[in-house]
């Protein structure tokens, strides 16, 4: 069968009206990698109609002509990123910012990932990098089930535990047929049609789900270690580089400088000025982030006093050693970099609830109580941010980060 281009809308191309979930008001509409079957194609390709079992795994939309991507303008912008992403790993690596070598490799795989949704020719791209979140899932999920072995869990528990570590090790090696990874994003997303950007995306929200409950064993076990250290638990450049690592995953995965101009790139991720109107609702964000931690704070002290300690003594390990510049520098790197990956890429396809849920699972540092408050946090701020932006889902974020942190260091 002849290869096509996969159809995707702009997100600033013209309504057509032919999905019934569209909304031109809402920038949170944007189905990128969605096909318009309505519209019959403009290009001469003649396209096989979808079939009600889904297109073949080799099956590519059409471009209408005036979206069609040229080939030397792929080129170039794989060439751009080649750059970006070999400065970024090796600076990394060089200056001991590993946080920002790893969001650097994610990036790299959704560079590949798009380009291989756009033409047939960067195929062999994708498929050479296809395997390493399955493999690296697999690797993650059995060094998982290994700490749990000398974490604090015992007996059931721990087999438990064990076992769900290592069935998410052969659940995330699965996930390389294309047929169960179509299937998981379908669960995840629910397009007609999935992209090779879809599926690595889904993979990596579902390895996290399965490694939710283990990884909190493990990785309260291994940071209990951490917290004996009397040092800084977190250091200028290890903040600097999630905050440049996290801005470089968010444009590689919508596409930036592959199917997206800069603009049109901020405009997908929702990066947009705030207006005088958001900034009352900035000011609510902040007091309600603030006012449900603190009513968190007094009933996690008063019913659960042990765990209670037990978070301050993260917090406090965090806030340890920070002046007034690394504040702010965290908040830029908590606020800005989580808020442009999770709300502003990853929201508007994984939608409000799954996001949250996956945010509260990212931080398993703390106690089932306290992942608990990161997921109403993220509620908060994940509808903040379908309610005006990106860029305001990011100030209420980083604001709060930063009066928290000072809050604790005091």
């Amino acid at each position: 069968m002849r290869p096509y281009a996969r159809l995707m809308r702009e997100d600033n191309q013209e309504t057509r009206g032919t999905e019934p979930d569209q909304n031109p008001a809402n920038p949170l509409s944007d189905r990128e990698d969605l096909p318009e079957v309505a519209e019959p194609p403009t290009s001469n390709a003649v396209a096989t109609p979808p079939t009600p079992g889904g297109p073949p795994d080799d099956f590519r939309w059409p471009l209408p002509a005036d979206l069609e991507p040229s080939g030397p303008d792929i080129r170039q912008g794989l060439v751009a990123w080649f750059g970006i992403l070999l400065a970024a790993g090796g600076i990394g690596l060089v200056f001991g910012m590993q946080e920002m070598a790893a969001l650097a490799a994610l990036g790299g795989l959704f560079v590949a990932a798009q380009a291989a949704d756009l033409s047939p020719r960067w195929d062999a791209l994708y498929y050479l990098t296809s395997w390493v979140v399955p493999v690296g899932g697999a690797v993650l999920s059995v060094t998982v089930g290994i700490e749990v072995l000398h974490s604090g869990a015992q007996g059931a528990l721990q087999l438990a535990l064990v076992s769900l570590a290592f069935a998410a090790a052969g659940a995330s090696v699965l996930f390389l047929v294309r047929p169960l990874s179509n299937n998981l994003v379908a669960v995840l997303m629910q397009p007609p049609v999935p992209s090779h950007t879809l599926r690595l995306t889904a993979r990596m929200i579902a390895i996290g789900f399965l490694l939710a409950v283990p990884g909190w064993f493990a990785v309260r076990s291994v940071f209990g270690e951490t917290l004996e250290d009397t040092g800084p638990l977190l250091e200028q450049a290890s903040l600097s580089g999630q905050l440049i690592g996290y801005f470089i995953l968010a444009l590689a995965s919508v596409g930036f400088m592959l199917r997206r101009s800069f603009r049109e790139t901020l405009d997908r991720l929702g990066l947009k000025p705030i207006t005088g109107s958001h900034l009352a609702i900035i000011a609510i964000g902040v007091m309600g982030l603030y006012g449900l931690n603190a009513g968190a704070d007094w009933i996690q002290q008063t019913i659960f006093p042990n765990m209670w300690e037990s978070d301050h003594r993260v917090n406090e390990a965090i806030a340890s050693g920070l002046g007034p510049p690394q504040v702010l520098l965290l908040g830029l790197s908590a606020g800005f970099g989580e808020e442009i990956t999770m709300r502003g890429a990853l929201q508007p396809k994984l939608g409000l609830i799954k996001t949250s849920l996956l945010f509260a699972g990212l931080h398993v540092q703390y106690s089932w109580f306290g992942m608990v408050v990161v997921f109403l946090l993220g509620i908060l701020v994940g509808t903040i941010r379908n309610r005006t932006s990106t860029s305001a889902a990011v100030a209420v974020h980083m604001i709060y980060d930063v009066l928290a942190v000072f809050s604790v260091a005091r």
